[in-house]
Order: structure tokens, then sequence, then C-alpha cells
């Protein structure tokens, strides 16, 4: 499809635009110096013209001053870098990166530092700069290490760093793969890369919305069949008291009661219910369409994680443990444990389209079915048929999750919104054909929801079971 063609380039032409080496300053600099030079000639070039003469000299001196002050910039660039290269070869760098908490974080902008220890130089007057390169071509914003480290008892730094933040938006896993260290030259000109091999991993969750609760309850056949670890106290020592009859153990007679009134009542003994009702929230990440990892999927991923959380939330105020059986499998982190993972799930999640909604719903223990509108329409048919009445069914809308560019509030005028990653997709998203397919399947599946009551198609939330 041409779309996920242009979906691909527009996410991959962002990062590789991030790496180029030779900076535009350069590029407009020679661009203009040319351009002036030849206007210069055109005006007043003449072999007996003083004032071309004149002229001429300045330009040949401008000309001069311009690549010496060229030269001394890239030098000092191209010999701290090779310097750095030598010394990363040496092992003589020690690399530190932060960002975080060290495990997790809210999507979005997300603190970061880089540290290096070492005799690190840094251009003249320029700047030595570090991104974060990630799997799935992505790639942080920079941060300029512009700190000194300095060495106890010593006027000489042991190292340089920087601190800053870089965007994180899609919500999912991160994996550092390499460090890119650029040295820049004075002027901006270039920007030299070396990349250093770094593996560590961090997650960012979903982003929280509005508060809602939405309800819910466990389906009559789950409740009181899975046992808990902790059992919860129903009745006993100091909840509540019964009057002594043959056979009890008079260890427990609470004789404090007994000088008092002159009842003879015991303790009862303490019980523990070790069941608990389980509410099973299915959520299903399954697409009919032929999706890649490019940038509308990404969003439209974004987008319903986000939804999807919210519903996750809300489901729980209802007071039940809320479980999510998985449809896919999901990577094991270092440090996180395999016992309330839900929002991790939500989380690690991406699209697939080997397990359908069918297959992956159980109609006896489901509580709650959430899907999204990228599921066909015959699918989501099959499946209404299957779940009892009383089951809630919600598909969230996706085909406005990409604000149109003719979208504008009259707030938007005199205040300007804060730029999203997803505003300079608003124009592509609205003349392609994934956005056209999904308008249609949404047109079915509301049609076909008509002869269903509990179920629900939209992209807020705003449910009924409110």
């Amino acid at each position: 499809m041409s779309t996920v063609s242009l979906s691909s380039f527009i996410k991959s032409s962002s990062y590789w635009s991030k790496l180029t080496g030779i900076r535009w300053p350069l590029v407009l600099s020679l661009i203009v110096f040319w351009a002036t030079t030849l206007w210069l000639q055109s005006e007043y070039k003449s072999d007996d013209s003083n004032l071309w003469l004149v002229m001429n000299l300045f330009i040949q001196f401008l000309q001069i001053l311009i690549i010496g002050l060229f030269s001394i910039s890239l030098l000092t660039a191209i010999t701290t870098w090779i310097y750095f290269i030598t010394l990363i070869r040496s092992k003589r760098i020690n690399l530190q990166v932060k960002f975080g908490d060290g495990q997790k974080a809210e999507a979005g902008w997300v603190p970061l530092s880089v540290m290096m220890v070492g005799p690190i130089l840094r251009p003249l007057l320029g700047t030595v700069q570090a991104r974060l390169i990630f799997s799935k071509t992505r790639i942080s914003e920079r941060i300029i290490l512009d700190s000194n480290i300095p060495k106890p008892r010593n006027w000489w730094r042991q190292g340089i760093r920087g601190t800053g933040q870089t965007l994180l938006y899609d919500r999912g896993i991160y994996d550092v793969e390499k460090v890119l260290v650029s040295f820049c030259d004075m002027f901006g000109l270039v920007s030299l890369p070396y990349s250093i091999a770094f593996s560590q991993q961090l997650y960012t969750l979903p982003q929280p919305l509005t508060d809602k609760k939405v309800k819910a309850q466990p389906h009559s056949t789950e409740e009181q069949k899975h046992r808990i670890e902790i059992p919860k106290r129903v009745e006993g020592e100091y909840v509540n008291y019964k009057e002594f009859e043959t056979g009890d153990n008079i260890q427990r007679i609470v004789w404090k009661i007994y000088a008092k009134s002159g009842d003879l009542v015991v303790r009862v003994p303490e019980i523990k219910d070790p069941y608990a009702s389980h509410l099973y929230l299915y959520v299903s990440f399954y697409h009919g369409f032929n999706l890649k990892e490019g940038a509308f999927e990404n969003e439209l991923l974004n987008v319903y994680k986000d939804l999807v959380r919210n519903l996750f939330e809300a489901v729980q105020k209802n007071g039940y443990d809320v479980r999510i059986p998985k449809d896919q499998e999901v990577p094991k982190l270092a440090g996180l444990g395999d016992k309330k993972i839900e929002l991790f799930q939500i989380t690690a999640a991406n699209w697939q389209n080997k397990i359908t909604p069918t297959e992956y719903v159980k109609a006896d223990k489901a509580a709650f079915v959430c899907l999204s509108s990228l599921t066909p329409a015959s699918e989501i048919e099959v499946l209404a048929k299957k779940l009892p009445a009383a089951i809630p069914l919600v598909i969230i809308k996706l085909s406005d999750a990409i604000a149109s560019p003719f979208q504008m509030s009259i707030k938007n005028i005199f205040f300007r919104p804060e730029p999203k990653p997803s505003d300079k997709l608003r124009q592509p998203w609205f003349l392609s054909s994934l956005r056209k397919s999904l308008q249609g399947n949404e047109k079915e599946i509301e049609n076909l929801l008509r002869n269903r009551d509990n179920c629900w198609l939209t992209d807020t939330l705003a449910l009924e079971h409110e």
C-alpha cells in the first residue's frame, strides 16, 4: 500500500536527518558567498573600473579571511575528534548514561544525563554533543556536554558531562544500541560523529488521561475460583465475638467482658478467605490491515495505548483485581517481576495479526472487552455474537487519532498550543489511504453495533457505564 511506504519514509527520513555530519550553516554560507560573488561580478566587473579593482581586492581579502577561520574551526574539530577515537579504542573513556528513573518514565520529555570520564578535549570554542541511538530507527535529542567533572585536589578535570531532556514520545520499550558522540566546530559547520556501543533499556508508560470510572463486575462463573497469595481477613479476633457454647475453647473467653457484664463470650476464631474475584479485561492489539512500523502506525498505537491505560485504571476503581490476558509475547526486562505487570504489558504491546479477537477472548471469563477499529468489522461481528450481552464491548476509534490539518479552535488563535510530534503527520494522514480504509471499516462497525446493546465505538471512552 502507498500509505505504508509514505509512513515508513516519514519515520526513516526523520531519523537519518539527525545523523548528517554536514550542518546547514556550512551549506548556507557557501551558497550565500557564491551568490554574492556572482552578483558583484555582474554589477561591477570591468577591466578599467577602479571601483571593481577595490571591490575585487576586498573580495579576495574576505575569501582568505573566511577560508582561514573556517580552516581553523574545522581543524580543531577534526583534531579533537581523531584524539577522541584514539581514546575510545584504547579504552581510556568511561561512558555513563542515565535517563528516567533508570527503568521507566512517562512518555514525553524524559530527563537524560550523559557523562564521559577521561582526557577528552573539546574543539576550540566548539562543543561535544551526545545522542542515544535506539532500536527501530529512533534517536534522542542532543545533549551538550558543557559541564566539567572536577578531579579532586587537581586543577585538571577528569571528564565532561551534560544534562537535559529528550523526547521519548512512543509508548513502549526503548533499547539503547549506541551513543552517538559528535564534535561540532565553533561555527556549527560540521558535526563529526562517532558511535559507541552501549546497552540499556527503559520503557515509557502511556500517558494518563482524564480521571474516569467505568462500571464492571467479574463474570459470575469466575467468582471464588482463583486463589490469591495473601488471604483477606473476613472475620475473627478484634472483629467479632459470640456467646460461649459447649465445645468452645475456654482460652478464647474474653474475661474483661465477663468482669463488666457477667456474660461469657469468646473471640471468633480468625477466618481468612483464600479466594478473590478477578475481573478479566481483554485488550486486543489485532489488526486486519497491511501495517508496518511507520510513523502512522506508531502514532495510532500510542493513542490506543493511552486509551487502554485509561480504561484499565478506570475499571480498577471498581475494587477488583483486574487482569489482562496476553494476546502476544511480552519481553522480559531486568528487575521487573511477573506480578502486577498489566501496565507494562500495555506499554510493551505492538500491533499483531496472528491471534484474532475471536481466538483471544474467552466468553466464559471476560468481564470487559476492548478492541481497536483496525479490527475488521467481520471479525467484530463474529465476536459480538459470541459474547453475552452483559459483557461490555468497546472499540477504540482511530481514524481521528491524528488531528486534521484544518482542525482549529478559537482558543488556538490567541494561545498557541504546545507542538507535538504528531503535528507533522496531520497533512500526510489526511491524504493517506490508510485513513480512508479505517473510516470505511468504522462505518461498517457502527452499523453492526446498532444491533447490540452494551457496546461503543468511541475515541474518548465516554461510556454510559460511568
